[in-house]
């Protein structure tokens, strides 16, 4: 529904600059959205749209009753109104970006152990539709991929050399498309698959053992961060304005309480939020 209003809005001004969203086709097929650019730019101009008037009517009003200035108070809520349309904008535009990222991210902390499995299938001499029929019911980005591929084959009529090229370039993981694109390279010219993937597995595992070692490291590192400057520093502040209060005067007690119960749980919430961030295992 908002597709078929945004393209009839903003079709015809989209459609003449579609050779400018090549970047943002292949963003799309990577996050696997099913929209044409010229459809999704559309779109993201509608929630501009929306975005500009719904910010424009409600700062003109709010700035009106508040203030005697009504000019001034006009010229804000335009600046207000063009600036969260921009914001807009550019948000819904690269979000195909960002979930396409994450699904890299999601699909190279699956890959070490999801090649084992594939290897381990592929050794027992099972054809390569079958393995990712296998494959396809595991969890996660991996099992997705996998399912596409098993779709395009049984269901859509394509060959596995074909499946195999189209899942390669669509992947957001580099990764993953490398073993893709080797695996079609055995298949074709001949060659013991349960070998080749034997192999890639043990190499995304040796990478995934050095993420896990640099991990540690990472955490030793920000670990002797948060304790020197958060927990000591605090600590430190706290006994020195309490011995300092009493000569310089002043209540030192809201500052200390929201330090305690305020500063401390928020910071170490996002010291947890960065340790989960940077971990390789998820």
């Amino acid at each position: 529904m908002i597709e078929k209003i945004s393209l009839k809005l903003f079709g015809g001004v989209v459609r003449p600059y579609g050779d400018y969203f090549d970047t943002l086709k292949e963003r799309l097929k990577q996050a696997d959205m099913k929209y044409s650019a010229e459809e999704y730019v559309s779109v993201a101009l509608f929630f501009s749209l929306i975005t500009f008037i719904v910010v424009m009517l409600l700062c003109s009003f709010y700035i009106t009753i508040t203030t005697a200035y009504v000019f001034y108070s006009y010229t804000l809520s335009i600046i207000l109104s063009f600036g969260s349309t921009a914001v807009t904008f550019f948000v819904v535009y690269y979000y195909p970006s960002i979930k396409a990222k994450n699904i890299q991210h999601r699909i190279n902390k699956d890959l070490p152990f999801s090649a084992i499995y594939m290897a381990t299938v592929a050794s027992s001499n099972i054809q390569p539709s079958e393995m990712f029929k296998i494959l396809s019911t595991k969890k996660g980005e991996v099992g997705k991929e996998c399912g596409k591929i098993y779709r395009d084959i049984h269901m859509l009529g394509m060959d596995i050399s074909t499946a195999l090229t189209k899942a390669a370039n669509r992947t957001p993981s580099t990764r993953l498309g490398e073993i893709l694109w080797g695996m079609l390279s055995v298949i074709t010219k001949g060659g013991d698959l349960g070998a080749y993937l034997s192999d890639k597995a043990k190499e995304l595992m040796s990478q995934h053992r050095r993420s896990l070692n640099d991990y540690s490291k990472q955490i030793s590192f920000y670990t002797e961060i948060y304790i020197t400057l958060i927990i000591v520093g605090t600590l430190f502040f706290i006994v020195l304005s309490s011995i300092m209060s009493p000569l310089v005067g002043g209540d030192i007690l809201l500052v200390q309480t929201f330090l305690v119960f305020f500063f401390i749980p928020l910071v170490s919430i996002g010291f947890i939020v960065l340790l989960k961030g940077i971990s390789p295992t998820g």
